[in-house]
């Protein structure tokens, strides 16, 4: 683990947790990097291993290396963003990152992390985004369904960037190579401006207590080391539609 002084002093290096520290289970394993931000403004590093498991990976691939994040001082790639950096969200301007996680997305038949989406330049209108985006699995995009009211607080959804492919400006895409992947999170849910998009930072949705067995749920709260239990989380800013609901949604 490698701490990190807000104010300016040599990072302190103390030990770091290595993947074998975790309790061996009979489910596959994969190691993960997390940096979050203590309470006095210090940030720490470290690594772990998650099972490889659809709601654990979620929390890390949403954005691969290289994605513009929009800060106050501009665009920034999202692995160059620490916690404690400000980043620019629709609904409340400026927020601080106060937790950031990234895995590598191997380029083997069996990690579900390689099924990307590529975002060509102007794929949801003129400068939208402003350039191409590789975008992993986990990520949502502000989209408003032609089955929805045009007005109000549920005119719009976050829904999975995947759902929208079509082929010809939001594509499919399997890496010949690994890539990694990141998702940030923030004091509370929001959509980051990521290259001209309105996407979500993180959150694990509402039923976490009801989908994860007490050890589970343990070991999924102990990669966000700046929060105490799932209701810290707090409320979605905005309702979701999976890939299954939009396709089963009625014409408008």
């Amino acid at each position: 683990m490698t701490t990190y002084s807000p104010h300016g002093t040599p990072p302190v290096q103390v030990a770091r947790q290595a993947a074998s520290d975790t309790p061996q289970t009979d489910i596959p394993r994969r190691r993960i990097e997390i940096a979050w931000q203590r309470r006095n403004g210090d940030v720490e590093m470290s690594a772990h291993a998650i099972p490889s498991k659809a709601l654990f990976e979620e929390c890390f691939s949403a954005f691969a290396h290289g994605t513009p994040i929009q800060t106050p001082d501009g665009p920034v790639a999202i692995e160059d963003i620490l916690p404690g950096d400000e980043v620019l969200t629709q609904e409340h301007g400026p927020l601080p990152v106060l937790w950031r996680g990234s895995l590598t997305c191997h380029a083997t038949p069996q990690d579900r992390c390689r099924r990307l989406t590529r975002i060509m330049t102007d794929g949801f209108g003129i400068g939208r985004p402003v350039r191409d985006l590789l975008i992993g699995p986990a990520a949502r995009v502000i989209h408003r369904p032609r089955n929805l009211p045009t007005g109000g607080p549920r005119s719009q959804v976050l829904v999975p960037v995947s759902a929208l492919q079509d082929g010809a400006t939001i594509i499919p895409v399997t890496p010949p190579s690994a890539v990694q992947l990141y998702h940030l999170a923030l004091p509370v849910h929001s959509t980051l401006r990521v290259g001209g998009l309105a996407m979500e930072s993180y959150h694990p949705g509402i039923s976490l207590r009801s989908t994860l067995s007490p050890r589970q749920l343990a070991l999924f709260l102990s990669i966000f080391p700046h929060i105490d239990q799932p209701g810290d989380f707090g409320p979605l800013t905005y309702p979701r539609l999976s890939e299954r609901d939009l396709s089963e949604a009625p014409a408008a």
